[in-house]
């Protein structure tokens, strides 16, 4: 486990040495945790506030910091995120060096334009000369330890860098098939001819077609179409008109073009659709148009709606099926999917089968007491306790003790996919075989030893201190002896994580301090 405090993930900042880094090239950056996204909030000296989401591993890289490995890839981390939107420094190196204190050999240099501080150097340290980041360079053009080139430094907005726009290849089709728009249809009851147009007279193709639209006829003079609005389908039906159609149903008067004229000719067009006709006691009513489809068109309509619903793909993790009674995990529930993703299902084995584990839980069911039989007193005997698994489909049940059940009910969820690998002999939660290749056996077993000699020292030293609470020593000196601790722990490679090692050291040093203090051992 490492001891730097930068190492630490989830502590929501970025480490102190990016910080320092960023702030001295003109730019500041914060993390930030919005539920179960991670996000880089970033704003240059030029450049507005950005915010950029980020993964997981980003986010503990960006807070990770104190070693030069680390640095320097918090550093590349920050860059792949913001480097399409900014101009950035030429290498880590030079972006650590600005505004840094150049004093190589005994005196250092110090010339006229290189002072201690920044605040003693001519102008700004981000400044830009015909877009350029300047610096003082040498007459000669030579660069001494420490020093900047002119141009390497600094993060410069460019410019939010959006994301070409993806052309539509049927953007075009909409100008050889126009989309049918549906106009809306009248709320309001019709309006009767015969109260528009009291005499013929007084007949104007204005009235004629505020007559119409409010009975769900619509004509439109410019794109020479009549459309049906009736109220026994749900369809608009849009019809082109020819010239002379059009000149007719739009004439101003009734002596050129009679009604029962202006009627024969809609009629005429809606007759492969409709099986009814328009009629002129139909334009004196208050009602809309009721005229009905004929069979085959409405059969040809129904069948061509059901073959534009869209065909919905379902998801097949979503609708993956749970064979736990509860879902909760206050009740004993976990999803053995949920591993860490270094981690495994294994077959028991050293080349065992990857295999795949589901549902998880444990329940507590109450023993059925057979005749003859004396009341249990012990809840141990009163319940059985189970814990459960889904294995490649099949479910797998063991039989656990009460304080399994107990401890299955208290712990987190990795610490039960844990329990489960050590309870089940069907499978076993090993580290991936790309994770084992990287693992370094002689650097983990020497920090497990290591943290068990300073563990068990500390133990015996606490066992001391207790002791001489309870008995003071007189007022002869204390002589104090160094202790090495033999204490045994057992470690199983890939699967104990630094943390437990830690733990059990410390247990095994505490114990050893306890029982072998006054036994000649120690002090």
């Amino acid at each position: 486990m490492s001891i730097r405090s930068e190492a630490m993930p989830y502590r929501g900042e970025l480490s102190y040495h990016l910080q320092d880094l960023l702030r001295r090239n003109g730019i500041r950056a914060q993390l930030a945790v919005q539920g179960d996204r991670y996000l880089l909030i970033v704003q240059g000296h030029d450049s507005p506030l950005l915010e950029y989401p980020i993964s997981e591993q980003q986010f503990r890289a960006l807070a990770d910091g104190g070693t030069n490995y680390a640095n320097k890839n918090a550093y590349k981390t920050f860059n792949n995120i913001v480097g399409k939107d900014f101009d950035m420094p030429s290498s880590y190196v030079a972006a650590r060096n600005v505004n840094g204190r150049v004093a190589m050999g005994l005196h250092g240099y110090r010339e006229r334009y290189l002072g201690w501080t920044p605040r003693m150097q001519d102008g700004f340290h981000l400044r830009r000369v015909a877009g350029v980041a300047m610096v003082p360079e040498h007459a000669d053009g030579r660069l001494r330890p420490g020093e900047l080139k002119s141009g390497s430094y600094g993060y410069y907005y460019k410019g939010r860098q959006e994301a070409p726009a993806v052309q539509d290849p049927l953007k075009d089709l909409q100008n050889v098939f126009p989309p049918v728009v549906a106009r809306p249809r009248p709320q309001e009851p019709a309006k009767p001819y015969k109260d528009l147009v009291t005499s013929d007279v007084y007949f104007t193709n204005e009235k004629w077609q505020e007559c119409l639209s409010s009975h769900g006829i619509v004509i439109d003079a410019e794109k020479k179409t009549l459309t049906i609005q009736s109220t026994a389908t749900q369809q608009d039906f849009v019809y082109d008109l020819s010239d002379e159609e059009l000149s007719k149903l739009t004439d101003n008067s009734l002596k050129s073009t009679p009604m029962q004229d202006r009627l024969d000719v809609m009629n005429h067009v809606i007759s492969s659709d409709f099986q009814e006709q328009i009629t002129k006691d139909m334009l004196n009513s208050k009602e809309q148009i009721a005229i009905s489809l004929k069979p085959e068109v409405e059969a040809s309509m129904r069948q061509r709606m059901e073959e534009d619903q869209p065909l919905v793909v379902s998801d097949p993790l979503n609708e993956r099926q749970h064979v736990a009674p509860t879902l909760d995990p206050n009740q004993g529930y976990t999803d053995g999917q949920t591993v860490d993703e270094s981690k495994g299902w294994y077959r028991e084995g050293k080349h065992g089968r990857e295999v795949e584990v589901g549902d998880i839980w444990v329940e507590k069911a109450p023993v059925q007491p057979k005749e003859g039989d004396k009341p249990k007193k012990d809840d141990e005997q009163k319940f059985t306790y189970k814990m459960s698994a889904v294995i490649n489909g099949e479910v797998i049940t063991h039989e656990i003790c009460k304080k399994q059940y107990d401890k299955f009910l208290a712990v987190d969820d990795y610490q039960r996919q844990r329990m489960m690998s050590k309870i089940f002999k069907e499978v076993d939660m090993k580290s991936r075989p790309e994770m084992r290749e990287r693992f370094n056996l002689g650097a983990f077993l020497g920090a497990g030893l290591y943290a068990t000699r300073e563990a068990t020292m500390l133990g015996a030293d606490i066992a001391h201190n207790i002791e001489h609470i309870k008995h003071p020593h007189g007022p002869a000196p204390e002589i104090h002896q160094e202790a090495h601790g033999t204490a045994r722990i057992y470690v199983k490679p890939g699967v104990d994580s630094p943390q437990d090692i830690a733990a059990r050291a410390f247990d095994a040093g505490l114990n050893v301090g306890s029982h072998n203090h006054g036994m000649g051992h120690g002090r």
